[in-house]
């Protein structure tokens, strides 16, 4: 496979801007002896980098809190210790990504198939920070299709009810396996798509009131602030009031 160099260029300045955005939140906003809820996903790894080298200086003293199977492998990978929300249900602090930020500051989030836990632990937390690279911001909300979990012997149930709410639902397919995408909890993970703009707040409680649907990706109003990376530099561009 050929790559064009301003494919290279562009995966270079939005890995770039990931790493900025990640280290940013890291050393300002985590503090020694915080629990520290760790999202899932590209932005993420980076943002676990930056901990462990924290760490290592001796210049941090942290527990955390994976949200996926994904996250605990990468934070054992570097060695940071790891604990469970049986344990502590009470977070100081959770940083994520997202796969889209609104002008609203609105988040679509679930790509990497652990919404349903991302959701919790984001409402669990005492601060949620997002961090993301600038291709990720300022996107319109039906840009983006809504991942939801769903319990599979409801996928042929819930389809009509999501069609009612002006939504198609598709089954996500994973890349190097046969079958639908199956999260950390054994349930299916689909996407719905909304051609119209529709009111986020209205939708990811009737989409979560459908028997069947665990969970979805729609975080309408739970950011506390979000930091965005560029390729030389990073913006707070919300902080709750």
């Amino acid at each position: 496979m050929l790559f064009r160099v301003s494919d290279v260029e562009m995966t270079e300045k939005i890995d770039n801007s990931k790493i900025n955005a990640a280290v940013r939140v890291a050393k300002e906003f985590i503090y020694d002896d915080f629990t520290v809820g760790i999202g899932t996903g590209s932005t993420v790894k980076y943002f676990i980098q930056a901990l462990s080298e924290l760490v290592d200086k001796d210049e941090l003293n942290i527990l955390c809190i994976p949200s996926s199977l994904e996250s605990q492998i990468e934070l054992a990978k570097v060695g940071l210790p790891t604990g469970s929300l049986i344990e502590e249900p009470e977070l100081d602090i959770y940083v994520d990504g997202a796969d889209i930020i609104t002008k609203d500051f609105v988040l679509i989030k679930g790509v990497g198939g652990a919404l349903t836990m991302e959701k919790i632990m984001a409402r669990a937390s005492q601060e949620f920070i997002v961090i993301a690279d600038y291709s990720k911001f300022l996107l319109e909300l039906n840009s983006f299709p809504v991942p939801i979990e769903v319990l599979p012997q409801t996928i042929n149930t819930i389809i009509r009810p999501i069609f009612d709410l002006g939504g198609e639902f598709k089954l996500r397919y994973g890349a190097g396996k046969v079958g639908p995408v199956i999260s950390d909890n054994g349930n299916v993970i689909g996407d719905v798509h909304f051609k119209d703009i529709y009111d986020p707040c209205v939708i990811e409680k009737k989409l979560t009131l459908i028997p069947g649907v665990v969970e979805n990706g729609i975080f309408p109003d739970d950011a506390d602030r979000i930091v965005i990376g560029h390729p030389t530099s990073s913006d707070v561009v919300f902080t709750r009031s």
